[in-house]
């Protein structure tokens, strides 16, 4: 279902569209450039409309024609009828680094094949379900990685470390479970395409 997003204050319209604002007043999250061009800089504003009850929500994207659902565990009161919005976080994780693989792949001229990434977490729920006081973040998140490439040498191909490193450091979702603090761990396997 699609549905049209609500209208967005002004400071969102303007958070969305850096362009609106002066360089100087910009925060400095807009300063890192994708081009060439000094004063050229690329973004990509989404907006996100959720609508539902009790623990499910059916969810939007502006200018998308697709929609997708959540809910949550029974224990926590949910029915289980759609992945829930942890289910979610780590689903984006590992669809983020194939995305950003293959970015990256594309940027080094590495040819790439079949993905199989796992993806483990471990979410405490003392504050999230029992009100505790505490940080209801991860404790932990682990990342398995088998990718396909034609890099040959294995997993300790200096050619496959430096794909592994830029994947993990221009993917998005991996910078914001890194920088939130989880303990976080990764293992890639270079298999032959």
């Amino acid at each position: 279902m699609s549905r049209a997003a609500p209208q967005l204050g002004v400071f969102a319209a303007r958070w969305l569209n850096p362009q609106s604002r002066p360089l100087a007043s910009r925060p400095s999250h807009f300063a890192r450039q994708f081009s060439s061009s000094p004063r050229q800089r690329q973004a990509i504003p989404l907006e996100i409309y959720g609508k539902g009850k009790d623990t499910i929500q059916h969810i939007s994207v502006q200018d998308k024609p697709y929609t997708f659902s959540a809910d949550t565990y029974t224990l926590l009161g949910g029915k289980d009828s759609s992945p829930s919005p942890v289910s979610y976080a780590l689903a984006s994780l590992s669809s983020c680094n194939q995305v950003t693989g293959f970015v990256v792949a594309k940027d080094h001229g590495i040819k790439l094949g079949q993905w199989d990434i796992t993806v483990k977490g471990l979410l405490p729920t003392a504050v999230l379900v029992k009100g505790e006081q505490g940080n209801p973040n991860w404790e932990k998140v682990a990342i398995e990685a088998r990718v396909q490439t034609d890099i040959e040498g294995g997993d300790e191909a200096p050619k496959f470390e430096h794909f592994v490193e830029e994947v993990e450091r221009r993917c998005p979702i991996t910078q914001l479970f890194k920088l939130s603090g989880v303990e976080y761990s990764s293992k890639w396997v270079n298999q032959p395409l």
